[in-house]
């Protein structure tokens, strides 16, 4: 009876119970955190899916809104004074405009300094005479002389949901002589409605919201047009995304359903695109593998029990036999004897390979007194610099080649390591360290030394750990190689190999590549690029006469000027000689848009460039002299999108059409026309 109950009770049973329970508890952990990580990466990769479609979309209707502003600011600017006074002229001169006919689809009204409408471009005459000063939108361009989107408002006249974008319209002056207003009407088809049709997924939708105003603007349902917001206090986060919170929620709705919500500003006209998916929908895959992973775990936790009783009950006691008998050797001071094998299995093996052990320690220590005195005479001869520290960055040694910068008989030891290091790294190197530390892992790291003559130098250093026989890290040692001049000379080679030495523009290889790059997201996006072409059509009289230091300073206005007619991610390059590209990356989905847009920037390229030029000639011995030279550009445009024409095509087709401009009697721009080529030379 004793017996039994000593057996219940032995270290092989409790071994067997324990092992079984950690097995256990870390297969319904495993279980249970992997469906929650599961969930929470997939909530986490839908909130960046869907905030990213949000983002995109936001864009786009920014890019609409500010291409009507753009539009009527256009034809404000064709409307003088006098225009104004005369209501049939002006009458016809709006009808006249087919510009007006697409954007706006409630029709476009000129107003007077009063508000009072004086011409209407909709098949509503009604509104003439009407007075919209009490809209915020006209009130803000003819108080201000501002452009502005008013909050949608149920129309006066058209009893329909709508909202207004109007301008100011000036005299020579600048000053405000009225406004032009353009009406779009929701319940209607108009440009919003792209985003609206569309559905988030299945049950999901959109919502344009104006969160000053707290109303929805449009909605896939339309019932909601115009729909206000609960007042705040009542939903929380509601109020964050109204407040301006940009990014991704879940959150149980008003009507108990949870939802995850994706919100981002539309800056013109302080609007908020809404995106709305539910759940159920979203996490459907995750609560089937849920479900799946639940009926697995269950039918491992029983096979699991079983094979593991089985297993230690059968190999557990000779480990355990074994295990003592080594135990009573270590707890004495005599050197350790061999342990007595009594069986040859897996067992066996590792008591046989425990003995190997014991016999390959002396030797080892042997091995590693030799290995120490090695390494010691590398480190006081290598020109890299080996710097051991403590865990907080104090030296405990440094080679001999930091005396190459640093005062020979300057004492370094115990110093703060981060002190010699330049400035702007020293956090980052910081950070890094204390990495190190806590992780154990060594790594790469490049920076800045601060040299005692006030110099700087590159060096590109890699650490490695010393650990304790704990396992935490006591030393580390890093070993860092000057890599300064290497440094230099792959900077100036990397810019030698890609930009023009005169103007530092883009050079041929830069721009192809560039072009390439503007090629792939044209593909991606649907939308179109351009590609212009410009010769300078009076750059040779300038050279024969004053020589061609002058012709070069006139090169370099050129690029500078160019430079500031174009945005930061378009492209603007020498081609060669006097001959620039610019290259505008990205456009419109439409190429009537895309072509009215290009050819604005071309316009202003032309203008720029057209400008006297005042070019400063600097002779030694001599006083400074000023040349002004008038110079024009012949221009040629041609547009691109995804790869549906090679980059050389691309270019002739815009070469082809700059020398249409040139044929035309230059300072002018011409768009390729696949049916008109230039003659062969």
């Amino acid at each position: 009876m004793a017996s039994t109950v000593l057996r219940r009770h032995s270290l092989k049973s409790r071994i067997t119970l324990f092992t079984l329970l950690i097995f256990l508890l870390s297969l319904w952990s495993l279980s249970f955190y992997a469906s929650q990580m599961l969930r929470q990466d997939m909530e986490r990769l839908l909130s960046e899916q869907q905030f990213s479609t949000v983002t995109l979309i936001a864009a786009e209707v920014n890019v609409q809104l500010d291409v009507r502003l753009r539009v009527l600011e256009v034809v404000a600017g064709s409307i003088s004074p006098a225009t104004l006074k005369k209501k049939k002229a002006l009458q016809g001169f709006l009808e006249g405009l087919p510009i007006l006919h697409g954007p706006f689809n409630g029709g476009v009204i000129a107003l007077g300094l009063d508000g009072t409408a004086l011409a209407d471009t909709s098949t509503s005459p009604q509104r003439i005479g009407v007075n919209y000063f009490d809209d915020s939108a006209i009130a803000t361009a003819l108080k201000e002389g501002k452009r502005a989107i008013s909050r949608p408002v149920v129309g006066r006249v058209l009893k329909k949901p709508v909202f207004i974008i109007a301008v100011p319209i000036s005299d020579a002056q600048g000053k405000v002589v009225g406004a032009l207003a353009g009406i779009t009407v929701l319940d209607l088809p108009n440009f919003l409605d792209k985003v609206t049709e569309n559905r988030f997924g299945k049950t999901g939708g959109y919502v344009v919201a104006a969160p000053q105003h707290r109303l929805i603007v449009t909605a896939t349902d339309k019932s909601k047009v115009l729909a206000r917001f609960p007042e705040p206090g009542v939903n929380p986060v509601i109020d964050r995304f109204l407040d301006g919170y940009e990014g991704s929620i879940v959150y149980t709705s008003a009507q108990g359903v949870e939802i995850l919500t994706s919100s981002k500003h539309i800056p013109l006209a302080s609007w908020d695109m809404v995106a709305i998916l539910p759940t159920e929908e979203a996490f459907a895959p995750i609560h089937a593998m849920q479900q799946r992973m639940l009926a697995t775990t269950l039918l491992l936790t029983l096979l699991a029990a079983v094979l593991t009783w089985w297993m230690l009950r059968r190999q557990l006691s000779p480990l355990l036999t074994a295990a003592k008998t080594l135990s009573t050797q270590s707890a004495t001071d005599q050197p350790m004897q061999p342990l007595p094998i009594a069986r040859h299995d897996e067992i066996g093996a590792l008591i046989g390979g425990f003995n190997g052990l014991l016999e390959a320690l002396g030797q080892r220590e042997e091995a590693l007194r030799e290995q120490k005195e090695f390494f010691h005479l590398i480190a006081e001869n290598i020109g890299d610099f080996i710097a051991v520290l403590d865990r907080d960055g104090k030296r405990l040694y440094n080679s001999p080649s930091y005396r190459k910068f640093f005062a020979p008989s300057s004492d370094m030891h115990g110093t703060d390591f981060f002190n010699e290091i330049h400035q702007d790294d020293q956090e980052r190197v910081k950070q890094m360290f204390r990495e190190t530390v806590q992780s154990g892992t060594g790594r790469h790291i490049d920076y800045r030394l601060l040299m005692a003559d006030g110099s700087v130098r590159e060096l590109e250093a890699v650490g490695s750990v010393i650990k304790d026989r704990q396992g935490q890290v006591e030393r580390v040692v890093l070993v860092s190689h000057d890599i300064t001049e290497r440094k230099q000379m792959e900077d100036h080679v990397r810019r030698l190999a890609f930009h023009d030495t005169l103007t530092e523009l883009p050079n041929r290889r830069l721009l192809k590549d560039r072009l390439t790059q503007a090629m792939a997201a044209s593909a991606r996006s649907d939308c179109y690029g351009a590609l212009m072409f410009l010769d300078l059509d009076n750059f040779k009289p300038l050279n024969d006469t004053h020589g061609h230091e002058v012709g070069d300073l006139l090169l370099i206005e050129v690029a500078n000027r160019l430079k500031g007619c174009v945005r930061q991610t378009d492209t603007v390059a020498r081609f060669g000689g006097d001959e620039f590209v610019v290259m505008i990356s990205t456009l419109d989905v439409d190429k009537e848009e895309s072509a009215a847009q290009a050819r604005i920037i071309a316009e202003k390229i032309r203008c720029t460039l057209s400008e006297p030029y005042l070019l400063t000639i600097e002779t030694a011995g001599q006083a400074e002299k000023t040349v002004e030279h008038h110079c024009s550009v012949s221009l040629g445009v041609a547009f691109f999108i995804g790869d549906q024409a090679s980059q050389e095509e691309i270019l002739k087709r815009a070469d082809e059409a700059m020398y249409q401009a040139k044929e035309a009697g230059r300072n002018s721009i011409r768009f390729y026309d696949a049916g008109v080529h230039r003659p062969p030379a």
